[in-house]
C-alpha cells in the first residue's frame, strides 16, 4: 500500500470514530448492528483495516450521514480516484501523501526559514523555486499547477486552521526578481484576511530569537493526532512517532512566543513589499 493510501485510510478511521462518538454508540453496538466483530470496528477507526464501500455505506446509514458528507467518506475508501489521478499526472507518492495530510488536517502550522510556505505561493514565485528543483522530463507548469491546486484547502467548507510562521529572511529573499517577491508578499497580505489563515513573522530582532534548525509542517488530525513533514533540499521525511513529533510541537510553541503578532507581522510584510520597486 502506498504511503498516501495509508494516510487516507487513517483519515477515514479518524472520521468514523468521531461519527460513532457523536452518535453516542459503542464499538460493540456498532459491531452488532453491522454483523462485525468489535475488533474490526476498532481497527477501522485506527486506520489498521480498510473497510469496504458497503461497510462505510452501512456506517453512514447507522450514523445518519447523507449527501455530500457521505460521498466524501466513500471517496476515502480503497484506492482514491483523486490520489490515483495525482500519481498518474506525475505526482510522486511522497507529495501525494503530503496532499492527503493537508486535506485530512483540521489544523496546519507551517514553519519556513528561507522561503514563503508553499500553501501561500503565487504562480510566478512557485516557478522561480520549482524551476531549479524540477527533474528533467517533468513539466514545470504541471508542477506549478499542482502546487497552486493544493491551496484549494484554504477555502473549502470546514477548511483547516492554518498558521504560517515565517522567518523574516524569507521576506527579503528576491530569488532574482524583486517584482515576483513584491507580488508574493502582497498575496500573503490577502491570505491573512481569511478567518482561517494567520501569518506571523519571526523578525530579526526577536528576543530571544530561537535557532530554527529547518523548515517543517505540523498537521493535526480530527482526533488530535499530530504528524510532521520535514523537507531539506528536496528530500522529505514524515515524522509520526509521538515522542519524535513532541519536539516539533515544542518548537512551534517557542516560535509562537517570540514571533510578531499578526498585526505587527502584517505591517512588516507591507513595509518590505513597499521597498520592492518594479525591475
Amino acid at each position: 500500500m502506498r504511503q498516501s493510501e495509508k494516510l487516507r485510510q487513517l483519515g477515514l478511521g479518524v472520521q468514523l470514530r468521531k461519527l460513532r462518538e457523536d452518535a453516542r454508540m459503542s464499538t460493540r453496538s456498532v459491531a452488532k448492528a453491522l454483523g462485525l466483530s468489535p475488533s474490526s470496528v476498532n481497527r477501522n477507526e485506527l486506520g489498521l483495516r480498510a473497510p469496504s464501500k458497503e461497510e462505510v455505506s452501512a456506517l453512514c446509514a447507522l450514523y445518519g450521514v447523507v449527501g455530500e458528507d457521505k460521498e466524501a467518506l466513500l471517496e476515502k475508501v480503497g484506492d482514491s480516484a483523486e490520489t490515483a489521478a495525482w500519481l498518474a499526472n506525475g505526482v510522486p507518492d511522497q507529495l501525494a501523501s503530503l496532499m492527503v495530510l493537508e486535506r485530512e488536517a483540521v489544523a496546519i502550522i507551517d514553519v519556513q526559514i528561507s522561503l514563503i510556505p508553499g500553501l501561500a505561493h503565487t504562480a510566478d514565485y512557485a516557478r522561480l523555486i520549482l524551476g531549479d528543483e524540477t527533474a528533467p522530463g517533468i513539466d514545470l507548469e504541471n508542477q506549478v499547477a499542482t502546487r497552486l491546486g493544493r491551496q484549494a484547502i484554504l477555502s473549502r467548507p470546514r477548511a483547516p486552521k492554518v498558521r504560517l510562521l515565517i522567518d523574516e529572511g524569507a521576506l527579503h529573499r528576491t530569488l532574482g526578481s524583486r517584482r515576483v517577491l513584491r507580488d508574493q508578499l502582497e498575496h500573503l497580505l490577502v491570505l491573512q484576511r481569511r478567518d482561517n489563515v494567520g501569518v506571523r513573522v519571526i523578525d530579526f530582532e526577536a528576543t530571544p530569537r530561537p535557532a530554527i534548525g529547518t523548515s517543517f509542517s505540523l498537521y493535526e488530525l480530527a482526533n488530535g493526532s499530530p504528524y510532521v513533514f520535514v523537507e531539506v533540499r528536496g528530500l522529505g521525511l514524515f515524522v509520526t512517532e509521538p515522542t519524535e513529533v513532541a519536539s516539533f510541537v515544542t518548537a512551534c510553541r517557542s516560535l509562537d512566543d517570540c514571533a510578531l503578532d499578526e498585526t505587527a507581522s502584517t505591517a512588516l510584510i507591507r513595509k518590505i513589499a513597499e521597498t520592492l520597486n518594479d525591475e
